[in-house]
């Protein structure tokens, strides 16, 4: 396993909060809010933070002081793996756009898939794709003393960088320091991977965590395998897949050790945003709904956090 050196030291010159903060991942039920009314729900769930978008404006960031919530991590939309050539080079510059942006506002790490878009290309083809622009992008967040998290979601075979064993691979072609794990644990449950195992032994390279949940289903795993519906449609529950036999849950409602989860982080040391990101089905509908879903999720974690 990897030694600290410099990944303890990218960001020597940006001070990180001495604790784990929650932080709220906008669903698209709440999108419509105004920056103001999103900031305010979020205070008053007891949100410290909102992860924030490439797009990111004045508004927005007035909005968010105003009401006292912190710019949480900036997200990168960007099919930084795809298949075209000159797909690929634009999504990089936006990439690097969103950079300068998140520099600007104080906004220490980015979080991406660097996946490809288009869906038509093998998991090396894409991973060496990836590659590609990540190399570019980790020499220019350096230069901006950003940190690059990549959350481990396969996007439906888009992503390529998901597993340990791509881990390795990329942090062997790209040792730079700027390059590190969004972890969602509740990705591991669904492909069998040791999240708890996975956060104590890349834990230099840990940059931001996503809380979701995965519930297990056992009747459409007996009758689909671990591959899902071949030849049904994939079923669908307030917009949200439920890929046969897992679906995902707000914490605490499905199969992820929240407890062992935060506890490990806490011995790692781990000091950057917990995000909890909505996307259970059974909470979806009315923003109402998917507020009172994401407050509860919002207090199931905030008791186990030291």
């Amino acid at each position: 396993m990897e030694s600290p050196g410099t990944h303890d030291q990218l960001l020597s010159s940006r001070s990180l909060p001495s604790g784990p903060s929650l932080s709220l991942i906008t669903p698209p039920a709440l999108q419509s809010l105004l920056a103001h009314e999103i900031a305010d729900w979020a205070v008053n769930a007891g949100f410290t933070a909102i992860d924030t978008e490439a797009d990111l404006g004045q508004t927005t960031v007035d909005a968010f002081a105003g009401a006292g919530i912190a710019l949480g991590p900036m997200r990168i939309r960007a099919s930084l793996a795809d298949s075209d050539q000159t797909s690929r080079h634009d999504a990089l510059e936006h990439a690097c756009l969103a950079i300068d942006r998140a520099a600007e506002h104080g906004i220490a790490t980015v979080w991406t898939l660097p996946r490809n878009a288009r869906n038509d290309a093998s998991p090396r083809t894409n991973f060496a794709a990836a590659l590609e622009s990540l190399e570019a992008l980790a020499t220019y967040a350096e230069r901006q003393n950003i940190r690059i998290a990549i959350e481990n979601c396969p996007f439906e075979g888009q992503n390529a960088v998901c597993t340990p064993e791509s881990w390795d691979a990329l942090f062997a072609a790209i040792p730079s320091p700027a390059l590190g794990i969004c972890m969602d644990p509740s990705h591991c449950v669904w492909q069998g991977i040791d999240y708890l195992r996975a956060t104590r032994e890349y834990r230099h390279r840990l940059y931001d965590v996503h809380a979701k949940d995965t519930e297990l289903l056992p009747e459409g795993l007996f009758r689909y395998g671990v591959q899902g519906p071949l030849l049904e449609e994939v079923s669908t529950e307030n917009g949200w897949p439920r890929h046969g036999w897992w679906r995902h849950r707000l914490p605490g409602l499905g199969a992820v050790d929240w407890s062992g989860f935060i506890t490990t982080l806490a011995d790692i040391g781990y000091s950057g945003a917990i995000s909890i990101e909505h996307e259970d089905p059974l909470w979806g509908g009315s923003p109402d709904r998917v507020q009172r879903g994401l407050a509860q999720a919002r207090e199931h974690l905030a008791r186990l956090i030291p």
